[in-house]
């Protein structure tokens, strides 16, 4: 017997505190690009092409965040950088089948990466319309900002614990939060010393109990500094594994991943690697997102059995789904 109604929820995880709202432009193409990425999840809407694609420059780190999800692969997997010839291939096969943009990261710290910003404006160059990535900005000194607005990177969400120093370096071990605050400030000066207006600076937190404490102050500390301000919700590592739920993940009707080595994925969240489809030195973009397996994927979301698919049952996004359903359920 089929869950009387599978559902997906965009974005849930992510909450906009105060600032513009990065994700709302008057810009035609955007608000399409923005009306598909809600719409194609909630009618299981398999488009020609993805929306979207997460791309690992480099799965390398130079912080050693406790709570962090990359920290169960440490140590597990190979370490690299995405050569310049993989990227081509990405945006050349995503320009020309309508790609809206490219988060230049999924594990790792990009601006390790001393080719970032060649990615970024080959990618601008290319049309795309959403280009950004996130960071923990201790190597976003004033020469990297101004090679980053030269590229014409279009937002970037810089990641930072609370806004006081204590909780900031308590969590974020190995940054310095002096630092850190200073880079802030400088691309934001940087920007108007230039008369430009982007990238558009996001802040972002993982909601723990230490914030979460403090949020007014949080909100109101990082509203006079950045463009955007938000918060995380904290994911639970303890999965509840093998749940039969009526959620389907959104991730794979609009977006797929890819690894600095080239190994395509469905969404942005397989840690194990237990759902490659293949390379994209080998196979298209295109073609792994129309693939029996990535198909069957689907088809089981659909259905609500994602917990019959190991990679889905472990996922944090899917165990923070289901709480914030069940907590949902038992306040109606």
């Amino acid at each position: 017997m089929l869950p009387r109604k599978t559902m997906t929820e965009i974005n849930k995880n992510f909450h906009h505190i105060a600032g513009e709202n990065l994700l709302e432009k008057d810009e035609a193409s955007f608000k399409e690009y923005r009306k598909k990425w809600e719409e194609w999840p909630k009618d299981f809407y398999v488009g020609e092409f993805p929306l979207f694609v997460d791309i690992e420059v480099t799965n390398d780190c130079n912080l050693r965040c406790p709570f962090c999800q990359y920290a169960l692969r440490r140590g597990k997997v190979k370490r690299g950088r995405i050569t310049f010839d993989i990227i081509k291939k990405i945006i050349d096969e995503g320009a020309d089948n309508g790609l809206y943009g490219v988060k230049f990261n999924l594990w790792g710290e990009p601006l390790l990466h001393p080719q970032l910003h060649e990615f970024i404006k080959y990618a601008k160059q290319k049309g795309l319309i959403d280009v950004y990535f996130n960071t923990n900005a201790m190597l976003l000194n004033k020469d990297v900002s101004h090679k980053l607005i030269d590229a014409g990177l279009d937002r970037i969400s810089i990641s930072f614990e609370g806004y006081t120093k204590s909780v900031y370096e308590k969590y974020r071990v190995g940054a310095k939060y002096e630092k850190v605050l200073l880079n802030i400030e400088n691309m934001q000066i940087l920007k108007k010393d230039l008369g430009v207006n982007h990238p558009k600076v996001r802040i972002q937190t993982v909601m723990l109990p230490d914030i979460e404490f403090g949020f007014q102050e949080y909100k109101d500390f990082w509203a006079q500094r950045v463009d955007e301000v938000g918060c995380l919700d904290y994911e639970d590592i303890n999965v509840k594994n093998g749940i039969r739920h009526p959620w389907a993940c959104p991730q794979i009707w609009q977006r797929m991943g890819i690894w600095w080595d080239g190994t395509l994925f469905p969404c942005n969240k397989d840690f194990n690697a237990l759902l490659s489809l293949g390379n994209i030195q080998q196979n298209s973009i295109k073609d792994a997102w129309h693939s029996k397996r990535l198909n069957s994927i689907r088809d089981a979301h659909r259905k609500g059995w994602a917990f019959q698919i190991p990679a889905c049952d472990t996922c944090q996004l899917r165990n923070s789904a289901i709480l914030m359903l069940e907590k949902r359920k038992a306040n109606t």
